[in-house]
C-alpha cells in the first residue's frame, strides 16, 4: 500500500514572512507543501505530461506543471477526458471558479456553468454563424442564432440536428444558395430542385366559356415547374399532366398550358390550378 506524506516546498528567498493574517498563512502552508507517494498509487498515473499509449487503460491524476497541484482525474476514452465530479450545490455560487465549472443553485432551482468572468444558466453554447467553434469534438452541440438551427459536430462538418443521412426535405427559400444556408450539412437535390408534388385536384363541376355546364372534370398535374432560381416562384399558369373529364381522362404533352381545347372544337377550358416551385434538399452528413 502506498504511503502518501507531506513535504515542504521551497518559498521565494526574499518572501516576507509571517504573512500578514491567518489566511494569508494558510494560503502559504497550502501553495508549498508538496504530497509525495502517489507514484507508488497502482492503476494511476500520476504527473503534469500526456500519459503514454501504454498507460491509458489507467486513470491519470493530471498535475498543474508549474505548482504540481492536482487538477482533477481523467480517463482514456479515444482522448484523455476529466471523470464529472459530483456537482456542488447552495443558494449562491462561488464568487469564483475555473472556466467550466458546474454548480447547482438551490434558489435558482437551475445548474450554472463558469465561464471564466460570470456564472450563467445557459449550459448551450450560442453565437451567429462567423462564432461557430472549430477544433471540437464530434458530435459538440452548438446553438446558430443567426439561422436559428441547433448544430451537431461531425468529421465532415457541422450539420442540422435534425433529419438523418439520405432524408429529403422541401424548403421554401429565394435561391438555393440561401436555402444551404440555413440548412448545414444538407445539399440540392437536383433530381426534384424547383418542382412541385404530384397534385390532384377535387373533383368539381366545370363549365365552357359560354356557360355551358361540362359535367365532372379534375385536374391532375405533375411532379414538374419552372426553376426556383428563375423568375416568378408562384404563377396561375399551369403544367397539366392530364384532365379527367367524366372519367375519361385526356393526356397532355407536358407543356405548358394556358388553355386546353381538346373537348371540343367550340369548348375551351381555362386550367389555372395555382403552383409555387419549391426547393428540394437531401441530408449528406
Amino acid at each position: 500500500m502506498p504511503i502518501l506524506a507531506l513535504h515542504p516546498a521551497t518559498p521565494p528567498v526574499d518572501m516576507a514572512f509571517p504573512p500578514p493574517s491567518a489566511q494569508a498563512l494558510l494560503n502559504f502552508v497550502a501553495a508549498y507543501t508538496q504530497v509525495t507517494g502517489l507514484e507508488s498509487i497502482t492503476g494511476v498515473v500520476v504527473g503534469s505530461s500526456t500519459p503514454s499509449a501504454a498507460d491509458r487503460d489507467k486513470v491519470w491524476l493530471k498535475l498543474d506543471p508549474a505548482s504540481s497541484r492536482a487538477l482533477g482525474l481523467q480517463v482514456f476514452n479515444g482522448e484523455w477526458t476529466a471523470i464529472p465530479v459530483i456537482v456542488p450545490a447552495g443558494e449562491a455560487a462561488p464568487a469564483s471558479a475555473r472556466a467550466g465549472e458546474l454548480f447547482y443553485n438551490v434558489t435558482l432551482e437551475a445548474l450554472q456553468v463558469y465561464t471564466g468572468s460570470e456564472w450563467t444558466t445557459n449550459l448551450q453554447p450560442t453565437g451567429d454563424t462567423a462564432s461557430r467553434p472549430s477544433n471540437v469534438p464530434v458530435n459538440y452541440l452548438y446553438l446558430d442564432t443567426e439561422i436559428g438551427r441547433l448544430l451537431r459536430s461531425t468529421p465532415s462538418g457541422w450539420t442540422t440536428l435534425d433529419g438523418g443521412v439520405g432524408d429529403i426535405k422541401m424548403v421554401d427559400f429565394s435561391d438555393p444558395e440561401t436555402a444551404l444556408r440555413y440548412n448545414p450539412g444538407w445539399s440540392v437535390f437536383a433530381a426534384l430542385n424547383g418542382r412541385f408534388p404530384l397534385g390532384v385536384s377535387d373533383t368539381y363541376t366545370a363549365q365552357s366559356e359560354g356557360g355551358t355546364t361540362l359535367d365532372q372534370m379534375q385536374l391532375r398535374w405533375a411532379a414538374q415547374g419552372r426553376s426556383a432560381s428563375g423568375g416568378s416562384r408562384e404563377a396561375s399558369a399551369s403544367f397539366i399532366a392530364a384532365l379527367k373529364f367524366n372519367d375519361v381522362e385526356k393526356r397532355a404533352d407536358g407543356t405548358k398550358y394556358d388553355s386546353l381545347t381538346s373537348l371540343g372544337s367550340d369548348q375551351t377550358i381555362n386550367l389555372t390550378p395555382p403552383y409555387r416551385a419549391v426547393i428540394f434538399l437531401r441530408k449528406d452528413y
